[in-house]
């Protein structure tokens, strides 16, 4: 764990040096089985290490003044990649609850800014909608874990959501589920849908300021505007 502190700090350093000021790390999913997707992208350890791990780098990155997001809530466990395609989990809540959640709970309060939320569907959750869609899965990430910053989506140009969704719809919907900031390319399109959504009352304009203050406060933590 000493050398994986000392990595994050030389990592903010470089990036720092760069003008680069959030990190979408660390990783806080867990797979011990070599065949999952997300396998090559984790420690590879259980849950109690891989809570060590995201405390360690989320904490040295808290202290060196660099943003951290945690990926990719609620756990990406054996799900397949969702770079290509719609993926289900099967699980039990309680193996979220029990597993899945620590490394999480471990970033949040070592002071990681953001959360990261995943496009795979959590059966236990929401058997209908994707995660990062998913109003019920946000409400499990803000009450289980007392989360109070900013949460992202995964990004929306991935095949689980686009073979679904048009980007004006998926846009709409993720602002909707509650996250806070989209990740995505297709900006041209997604920021006029979230705009006619407001106008027209399918997105409240109170849920939009109170996304903005989590931003704007998670800025005035990395010390990029004053307070």
């Amino acid at each position: 764990m000493d050398a994986v502190t000392a990595d994050a700090h030389e990592k903010d350093a470089l990036l720092k040096s760069l003008n680069i000021n959030v990190n979408f790390a660390p990783v806080c999913d867990l797979s011990q089985n070599p065949a999952d997707y997300i396998y090559s992208r984790t420690t590879g350890r259980d849950a109690a290490t891989t809570a060590e791990y995201a405390q360690n780098v989320a904490g040295a990155m808290t202290s060196d003044g660099m943003g951290s997001v945690l990926k990719h809530f609620p756990g990406y466990g054996p799900g397949g990649d969702t770079h290509k395609d719609f993926s289900r989990d099967s699980r039990p809540l309680e193996t979220f609850e029990s597993q899945d959640f620590l490394p999480f709970r471990a970033g949040v309060q070592a002071g990681a800014g953001s959360v990261l939320v995943s496009h795979n569907v959590i059966e236990a959750m929401d058997p209908d909608h994707p995660a990062s869609l998913s109003p019920k899965v946000h409400e499990v990430l803000r009450d289980a874990l007392d989360f109070d910053g900013v949460i992202l989506t995964d990004d929306l140009d991935m095949e689980a959501i686009t073979k679904a969704y048009g980007a004006d719809t998926a846009a709409v919907q993720a602002v909707a589920a509650g996250n806070d900031m989209i990740l995505s390319s297709r900006y041209t399109i997604e920021i006029p849908a979230v705009v006619e959504a407001v106008r027209k009352g399918t997105l409240s304009e109170d849920q939009i300021d109170a996304s903005v203050r989590r931003v704007l406060a998670w800025k005035m933590d990395l010390g990029l505007i004053e307070n």
